[in-house]
């Protein structure tokens, strides 16, 4: 199938590892102009070499925390002089944060800015841009709807299913779809180093939850991303779909 991205211009926040890398990549395997977008500049370079000598596309990187003061104007203003436009925006920025229910209002405060707060200052100020072109595309990397624990990133992932979805009704005139994906246990650093380090304890945790029968990889969640991204899922938007082997337990 032809997604039909070829010269789309697309920003990918969380671009130096993990799901952030396997979409970026997936992107520029279709031919999209590249602005990746990350913390760490090491690892960013790392991605950028390779997609470089893998795929005919530009592919421009941006070291920044998308926390910090005015993050999105700068990450705006650096794609729109390398790309010239932006067509898509991925939001994969963010992070775990298990904690407890007395937890100090200062890491709630992270939690939220990190996983909520911040895709929403971005995407906010990129609408225009798409408005103007009259099209667009958003995704939201997200998280559990189920939570097991207090996590602050739940709390906060749950903010973003529920302002993208009103988001999606109000732009979805303007050529702009909005969806978010919440992946369940795919082989990343922050799975298999944070949440389940120990394989014993992985395995029992498969055998209990994921009816599959295995962690999936960071591209079992990218190939759908780069699919919502393009114009071929035109029909599509306001939606939060699951990437994660079965484990959701409720039909809602």
């Amino acid at each position: 199938m032809n997604l039909l991205l070829k010269n789309k211009k697309c920003i990918v926040t969380g671009a130096s590892q993990g799901l952030g890398r396997a979409i970026a990549t997936l992107l520029a395997a279709e031919q999209c102009d590249l602005v990746l977008v990350a913390r760490r500049k090491k690892p960013l370079v790392e991605v950028q070499k390779l997609i470089s000598k893998k795929y005919n596309s530009k592919v421009f990187i941006l070291s920044i925390d998308v926390t910090s003061k005015n993050a999105e104007t700068k990450i705006i203003d650096f794609a729109l002089k390398k790309l010239g436009s932006i067509d898509v925006l991925v939001n994969s920025a963010g992070g775990s944060r298990p904690t407890t229910w007395d937890a100090p209002e200062s890491f709630w405060e992270e939690g939220m800015n990190l996983n909520f707060t911040a895709l929403r200052k971005l995407t906010t100020k990129i609408i225009p841009i798409m408005k103007k072109n009259k099209w667009g595309r958003v995704i939201n990397i997200t998280g559990s709807v189920e939570p097991r624990e207090v996590n602050v990133a739940n709390a906060a992932k749950s903010a973003v299913h529920a302002w993208a979805k009103g988001l999606s009704r109000v732009v979805a005139a303007n050529g702009i779809t909005i969806n978010s994906i919440s992946p369940g246990r795919l082989n990343t650093e922050q799975i298999l180093k944070r949440r389940h380090p120990d394989p014993k304890e992985r395995k029992k945790f498969i055998k209990e939850n994921i009816p599959v029968g295995y962690f999936g990889e960071p591209e079992d969640l990218a190939c759908l991303a780069v699919f919502l991204s393009s114009p071929v899922a035109r029909y599509i938007t306001g939606e939060l779909l699951h990437v994660d082997g079965g484990m959701k337990r409720f039909a809602h």
